[in-house]
């Protein structure tokens, strides 16, 4: 995940605007690619965007492009601009009460719930605030790479604000990209802290995601769920879900086995942030075909 400059924000954000001519108003449920995920939704599995997919735009535009997409849930970023009115803006603590409601009304016109955030949390000062935030805008989990030295602090904050952490993992050579690291650093720890797991990059790091998966159990919160071209490569691209070497559908297989309670599987996509949403929706669409294979 990179930043950008505004120069750079307003070029995509106009440009995918008018190409996309995805105005809130036109987002009718009749409009959407995807009608309706049934046997996911019978399952309790709830699927939806990480906004990075659409980090060359606005956060109000991630979550039209997610509605247009006939999706309901969204992951934040904490750097992303918050809207084309207000492209200084992004969204943490910082906002004014104002666009705090601005942000919660597009979201709630637009069926659409924010599930969390991905923020860096780099010091006790700047999480406190980050679970202040996410208390306040009714988000269930904070996903982020802390400094192992932070992990008492967010321990403390998720009991105190009821809102969940999800240690998140990039390739080898970063701080968690074997869950083992992670298990060790969660050992003893509250039930509200787990795993935000990126399959694709346990795949770029040669780590077979189902075995994964089996290894921290309970743990698991979120999904950032990709599928691969290519399986123990770095520079592996993203294909659409059940199209490559990312075992997606191995991956469902183990969480209806273990039960999972209520996962959240975002699409993280990041080979092109400017990705036609009709791409998109035919990973919804293999979901919901697994899922249809596990419906009681």
């Amino acid at each position: 995940m990179q930043s950008m400059t505004r120069r750079r924000f307003l070029q995509h954000s106009s440009a995918a605007g008018a190409l996309a001519g995805l105005g809130s108003a036109h987002l009718h449920a009749a409009d959407a690619l995807v009608s309706g995920l049934p046997c996911a939704n019978a399952l309790n599995w709830r699927v939806g965007f990480a906004t990075y997919s659409f980090r060359t735009v606005s956060v109000f535009e991630a979550l039209e492009k997610t509605a247009a997409t006939g999706l309901h849930y969204a992951e934040l970023f904490a750097w992303q601009p918050l809207s084309p009115d207000n492209p200084h803006a992004r969204p943490t603590a910082e906002l004014s009460a104002t666009l705090k409601q601005d942000l919660k009304k597009k979201a709630a016109d637009l069926g659409v719930k924010i599930i969390g955030i991905y923020s860096k949390l780099e010091n006790p000062e700047s999480t406190k605030a980050m679970f202040d935030f996410a208390s306040e805008m009714d988000m269930e989990v904070i996903v982020g790479e802390p400094p192992l030295d932070l992990m008492d602090t967010i321990e403390e904050l998720t009991e105190k604000y009821k809102v969940d952490f999800a240690l998140h993992n990039h390739p080898k050579p970063s701080r968690y990209w074997n869950p083992e690291i992670g298990l060790a650093a969660l050992e003893m720890r509250s039930d509200r802290m787990g795993f935000c797991c990126d399959t694709g990059h346990w795949c770029r790091s040669g780590l077979d995601p189902v075995e994964m998966l089996q290894k921290i159990g309970p743990r698991v919160k979120t999904f950032h769920l990709k599928d691969l071209n290519q399986f123990g490569v770095l520079g592996a691209k993203d294909v659409i879900w059940g199209e490559g070497e990312g075992r997606v559908a191995a991956i469902l297989a183990e969480v209806k086995r273990s039960d999972i309670p209520k996962p959240y599987f975002s699409i993280e996509w990041e080979r092109d942030p400017n990705e036609p949403i009709q791409t998109h929706a035919k990973s919804a669409e293999f979901f919901e075909k697994v899922a249809c294979a596990y419906r009681t």
